[in-house]
């Protein structure tokens, strides 16, 4: 099987609000709104919450087996961890939820040895990855 067009088309739509944050700080900080960090990061973790049950998805069909389990103890332990981020200060938070997406990525890395793969979708995984953490380091670097 092969990723359809309109799985890039919708992964690098979803790229695009990670960007706007770090960009609208940087280019007019003047202007940004008080919630601008609380609905960013808000997204940065919503995004993270739907990859772990991305990872859960993909495991379902194997979860009898050892891989499998291991496989869904891994997604709900990276769903945890982003649920632990939204709890932190911004600066904590951002460091917790890149390595959450970096583990993510590991994850589907994992999966693909242990369990088969989607045609295009670990490549696109990681591109997306790169410019999560792409953003998300931007925004950390602008943080007082």
């Amino acid at each position: 099987m092969r990723l359809p067009t309109i799985v890039s088309l919708f992964g690098y739509a979803g790229l695009v609000p990670f960007l706007l944050g770090p960009a609208w700080l940087s280019m007019s900080p003047a202007t940004t709104p008080d919630w601008l960090d609380t609905v960013w990061l808000s997204y940065c973790a919503l995004v993270a919450a739907f990859m772990a049950g991305s990872l859960w998805g993909f495991m379902l069909p194997a979860c009898e087996g050892a891989a499998g389990k291991a496989g869904l103890l891994i997604a709900m332990a990276l769903m945890l961890l982003t649920w632990f981020a939204t709890a932190l200060p911004l600066r904590p938070a951002l460091a917790v939820l890149a390595v959450t997406f970096l583990l993510q990525l590991a994850a589907d890395f994992w999966r693909e040895r242990a369990l088969g793969s989607v045609g295009g979708y670990f490549s696109l995984r990681a591109t997306l990855t790169v410019g999560v953490l792409i953003a998300m380091s931007w925004r950390y670097s602008i943080s007082a």
